[in-house]
């Protein structure tokens, strides 16, 4: 193990204990019960939720811009966080039972990333990136636009609703960790075997074609793989974007790497990342908790306008 990941690893604990011992509530004033209570009830599943939520997004978002050779492709940028956060809202409207929430967000952020790589074929022969993320962008509006529909039909979710539209850990329970983390974990494993192939494809269809990877059967199956974790996640946490993108995209502009490298880095910087934003959102301000989508969203977007520019440049 690079000298890299461990330093990686001793931050994310470091920043893991902080998570755990920084709160509007001061520890040492209260009795043990109640210190167990906050510590393990509410801050550690909370913790462990934010580090998975990360390394989920960031991993999925390596995943794409290779497969789909667009560097700024992102369970956000093509529609399917949208369209995830549409379907749990649905659940929460309908009263659903509580398994059906990230059944539907991955059943509605499939057919969103269909309609987009679709339309954008349709649209554009030579399949350009700025096609794909214009589609993507605009399906999303398009979702946002049917959840207000939503929320004026069932006023009283509207909370509920509220809540995935701006990305909230709140209420993050064990179970619910568990699940995202076993599927976090399977995914990096299954995409780290594909390692070699996945560096194929980025040389193109053809090439890769030539190197024996057959990229029309291999693409959908890398795409479900990276698509699967972040769209339950959503479904518990609700919209939380641009980490696919900032992540992997910031670690390629400082060292161009193969892909699995730049897996395993993004997992675990994204992981950091997100823990270090909701641990800020809930303390900055406290007893108010700022929502870890909007603390993320503030954060990203100047990185995401500083990466295209600097796409631009090169262009140019």
């Amino acid at each position: 193990m690079s000298r890299h990941i461990w330093i990686l690893l001793l931050v994310l604990i470091i920043s893991g204990a902080v998570s755990l011992f920084a709160g509007s509530v001061g520890l040492a004033t209260l009795e043990v019960e109640q210190q167990h209570t906050i510590l393990f009830e509410i801050r550690l599943p909370r913790m462990l939720s934010a580090m998975i939520t990360g390394a989920a997004l960031a991993m999925s978002g390596a995943v794409f811009q290779i497969v789909l050779r667009n560097p700024m492709a992102d369970s956000f940028t093509l529609g399917m966080a949208n369209a995830a956060v549409l379907g749990s809202a649905m659940a929460v409207a309908g009263i659903m039972p509580f398994f059906m929430r990230p059944i539907l967000s991955i059943l509605a952020g499939m057919i969103a990333m269909g309609i987009v790589l679709a339309a954008a074929k349709r649209i554009d022969t030579a399949y350009r990136p700025e096609t794909l993320i214009v589609i993507g962008v605009l399906l999303g509006a398009m979702m946002s636009g049917v959840l207000y529909i939503i929320i004026l039909m069932a006023p009283e979710q509207t909370e509920s609703i509220a809540r995935y539209m701006f990305g909230s850990l709140s209420g993050s329970r064990y179970q619910e960790t568990l699940l995202t983390g076993v599927l976090t974990i399977v995914g990096v494993v299954f995409l780290y075997r594909y390692g070699h192939a996945l560096d194929m494809l980025n040389l193109g269809d053809i090439r890769a074609y030539s190197l024996g990877v057959d990229a029309a059967k291999i693409r959908p199956f890398l795409l479900i793989a990276a698509a699967v974790p972040p769209l339950v996640i959503i479904s518990y946490t609700g919209l939380i974007a641009l980490v696919g993108i900032i992540v992997p995209q910031m670690l390629l502009y400082f060292k161009p790497m193969r892909f699995r490298p730049l897996l395993v880095l993004s997992s675990l910087y994204g992981a950091i990342y997100v823990n270090i934003a909701d641990t800020i959102g809930r303390t900055v301000i406290a007893p108010l908790q700022i929502p870890t989508g909007v603390m993320v969203m503030i954060s990203a977007v100047p990185l995401f306008i500083f990466l295209m520019y600097k796409r631009v440049l090169t262009k140019a």
